[in-house]
């Protein structure tokens, strides 16, 4: 499902689902079907669980009728499941996309980090499933496991090569994992669950990103410099 996931599309994935419905090139059946997941999507940026969200929520805040999402899906968690793979997806392809400096360096740290922030801001109903942050589903722990599969063992290899040790990726696997644990539950606890101990920082996405960089570099190489 081509939801436009380049730089350019916008961080909200409910946005960015909207502007695909409205793409004339779309089929009608596909319009309504991206305003459906959309519309589910909002559903949880309200605050809603994903077991609490109804299809008569969902139909109304798309603005059809009740027995139109029928048509599209077979139940609330088919749609709900549709939804967080392909923002897992939307959230991979956005992330590898970031290329700034060379791969693992500071900048690239840096950048990648400040790129997820945000998109973990504008999407925090989304990120809770994908991180269990409630009484979710264990598909939704899933597509975190493979969005985690795939990206740490991409950072693993680019810290090899820039360590130069001849430490291979999979040895250096733990490594990325620990690192971008710590990016997830510092973000959790900014956003998701809201320390009250950190809400000065909350609002200042530079300096959290320069926070983490300086850890993840520490980390990986021993220095904020490498």
């Amino acid at each position: 499902m081509d939801v436009g996931g380049t730089p350019e599309a916008g961080l909200d994935f409910a946005a960015v689902l909207l502007r695909a419905a409205g793409r004339p090139s779309q089929r009608k059946s596909e319009r309504t079907r991206f305003r459906l997941l959309a519309a589910a999507a909002a559903c949880l940026a309200r605050g809603q669980e994903p077991g609490q969200v109804r299809v008569a929520d969902i139909a109304a805040a798309a603005g059809v009728a009740h027995g139109t999402f029928y048509r599209y899906f077979g139940d609330r968690g088919e749609a709900m499941e549709i939804l967080v793979n392909e923002f897992a997806r939307f959230l991979r392809e956005r992330l590898g996309a970031v290329q700034q400096g060379a791969p693992a360096s500071p900048a690239r740290v840096r950048a990648a980090t400040l790129a997820y922030l945000r998109l973990f801001r504008a999407n925090i109903g989304l990120m809770r499933c994908l991180m269990n942050v409630g009484p979710e589903s264990a598909s939704y722990r899933e597509r975190f496991h493979a969005l985690n599969r795939d990206w740490n063992g991409k950072v693993a290899a680019a810290i090899a090569m820039r360590r130069a040790r001849g430490e291979s990726a999979e040895t250096l696997l733990p490594t990325a994992y620990a690192l971008g644990g710590m990016v997830d539950e510092f973000l959790a606890q900014l956003y998701l669950r809201r320390d009250p101990a950190l809400g000065a920082l909350a609002a200042d996405e530079e300096a959290v990103a320069e926070l983490l960089t300086a850890l993840w570099c520490r980390g990986a190489y021993g220095s904020e410099d490498r």
